[in-house]
């Protein structure tokens, strides 16, 4: 008999109508549980919750059906010292001066499947994600980790403070005392919508880490997020420490960019940027607000695979921005600097009928001076009609031989041209190339993609890390410049929708690691299961989808004789608990997923 080994418990749920209550039970479970708040709407709902759970024996704490309890005023949660939790299914509705949920010191917790409103006056982080404060006690002096804030939405911020904040701790143990970021934490399939207005600063819709924890590495990644007229702050995402990836976002009407403000080693991959001919803007000051790219500061990082269209910004808000520095990696303690980019490598972006392109040399009136270094700007593709598709913002800032260019497709059109600004007028064949690129508009993806006539060009030597284009499609040797390669095979990252993120987005509910979550593409909803379960996105040689018992035994089996990548299973007559869905394919691979059945 098979016997398959699985952590979690089905445990009895318990209802709740009182946040005191809430709180005393599941500071006294032992063993996990499933807390439930009952239906409603409920006013300064406060609960601070303390207890370390397991991956086995995990505590839920869920609103009656995901919308369905409403909380006002002061209501908010706090988790500290604790793990494995799970927060889901809440409105928060609040008029409070409260962070909305707190993680302090805790592990594995995940904020799933809310919504998140607040009307203050005051400067807040609505979820902060941190250490413990003024505690140096083995283990909660180091901060948070292992944490995940998915299906959310978060909307309507009018004030300063973050929608997300990954913070951490500063450690003092007589032998290292520093700041220590909040690490392996995954923000994923949330929508961020109507964060504004301009604030002078503080007002990003995440920020990772701060100036005074940059040296320190996050891990942590930003994926599958949808962000909608967010700009409230020059930085929609602001990330300042090292070793974070953010990929697979959509960024859509909104002034400001992706910034890599502090931090070195971070991986900015196949985001979507639309400017979807919002205006130039003007702040409370006068400012002018712009539709942005990236913003790059810090050192080794990738830029690789991302998409820019129709966007207006210019200065600190091109589609991709290389200003200079005024300082430069280890040679300034002060590190609220901005440090110059070195060895970045910018590959495989389409910029495509933006108002400007790539710009260089910004030196924000003379204050700051520090040239970029080994910045390598290589595959490439940018189109547009105005202005130019590379501009040396401030003319006696030409970088030179500080940027190599390799193997780019520019193709002016109208009155734009290739290059202004700077000492150079042209470039070499080998370094750009003006041609065609033959792009088609896709009315249903909203977007421009390669063809078959699309030029193809060799990978740089410098970038063949870059093997894959923004959909997740291979990406050969020989392929074409730009964030698409031409390929007829299934897309895996297209531009996301409000279907797409959010509480009612479909979810495997993994909690495995990011990157298996990124290749298993299967979809099994609802989970937990009551009468039925839909399962969608099946390979098309998948040819058998079973339920187990946790012994293996086969209690439901479904042959697929045709071409059907969904399938929906009566689940009605399974008795509640936990059981394995398994599909196998034609050359008898199997791929198994939990799941549970309550009535």
């Amino acid at each position: 008999m098979l016997l398959i080994s699985i952590g979690l418990q089905l445990s009895a749920q318990s209802h709740f109508t009182d946040a005191d209550d809430l709180a005393d039970a599941v500071n006294a479970s032992s063993g996990g549980g499933v807390f439930v708040v009952t239906d409603g709407i409920y006013n300064d709902f406060e609960a601070s919750f303390e207890n370390i759970a397991t991956a086995d024996n995990p505590i839920i704490i869920k609103a009656e059906t995901i919308g369905g309890v409403i909380l006002k005023g002061e209501s908010h949660f706090v988790f500290k010292k604790s793990a494995y939790m799970t927060l889901e299914g809440f409105v928060f509705d609040g008029q409070g001066e409260d962070s909305l949920v707190k993680l302090e010191g805790s592990n594995n917790i995940r904020i799933s499947r809310n919504v998140f409103e607040l009307e203050t006056t005051e400067s807040i982080k609505w979820v902060f994600v941190g250490g413990v404060w003024n505690d140096n006690t083995l283990p909660f002096q180091y901060p948070s980790h292992d944490n995940r804030i998915d299906h959310n939405i978060f909307r309507n911020k009018e004030t300063p403070g973050h929608y997300i904040t990954i913070d951490g701790s500063f450690v003092d143990t007589g032998s290292d005392e520093t700041y220590y970021q909040s690490q392996n934490d995954r923000i994923d399939h949330n929508h961020f919508i109507n964060n504004g207005p301009r604030a002078v600063n503080e007002q990003e819709s995440i920020r990772i880490g701060w100036s005074e924890m940059s040296l320190s590495s996050g891990y942590t990644i930003v994926e599958n997020n949808l962000f909608e007229d967010c700009d409230g702050d020059p930085e929609i995402v602001s990330v300042k420490s090292c070793d974070n990836i953010i990929r697979h976002n959509t960024f859509s009407s909104s002034y400001g960019t992706l910034s890599l403000r502090h931090g070195n080693r971070n991986r900015v991959e196949g985001n979507y940027f639309f400017g979807n001919e919002k205006p130039i803007g003007v702040s409370s000051t006068g400012s002018s607000l712009f539709t942005g790219g990236i913003r790059i500061y810090g050192t080794d990082h990738l830029i690789i695979n991302n998409y820019m269209e129709g966007l207006n910004g210019t200065r600190w808000d091109a589609p991709i921005t290389l200003t200079l520095g005024d300082a430069i990696d280890g040679q300034s303690s002060n590190l609220s600097k901005h440090f110059r980019a070195e060895r970045v490598t910018i590959a495989y972006n389409t910029l495509v009928n933006n108002t400007h392109g790539i710009e260089i040399g910004f030196d924000n009136n003379d204050n700051y001076n520090k040239d970029l270094e080994d910045i390598i700007i290589s595959n490439n593709l940018i189109t547009g009609s105005t202005n130019s598709m590379v501009a040396i913002v401030d003319s006696d800032n030409d970088q030179g031989d500080n940027i190599t260019w390799h193997s780019n497709l520019m193709y002016p059109t109208e009155e734009a041209t290739i290059l202004s600004g700077g000492s150079s007028t042209t470039f070499a064949n080998a370094e750009v190339t003006n041609e065609n690129p033959h792009l088609v508009y896709d009315e249903v993806a909203g977007l421009w993609r390669s063809t078959e006539n699309t030029p193809t060009y060799d990978h740089n030597a410098a970038v063949t890390i870059v093997n894959e284009d923004i959909e997740g499609q291979e990406r050969p040797q020989i392929s074409n410049p730009g964030a698409d390669h031409f390929s007829m095979t299934s897309v895996r990252y297209a531009p996301l929708t409000p279907d797409d993120v959010g509480p009612n987005a479909y979810d495997d509910m993994s909690t495995s690691s990011p990157e298996s979550y990124q290749i298993n593409e299967w979809a099994v909803y609802p989970n937990p299961a009551n009468d039925l379960i839909h399962i969608d996105g099946l390979d098309n040689d998948v040819h058998k989808v079973e339920i187990l018992s946790l012994d293996g035994e086969v209690i439901v089996s479904r042959i697929i004789r045709q071409t059907n990548r969904k399938l929906t299973i009566n689940t009605s007559k399974l008795v509640s608990g936990i059981y394995i869905l398994r599909y196998t394919n034609r050359s008898d691979y199997s791929n198994c997923r939990k799941i549970i059945v309550q009535h």
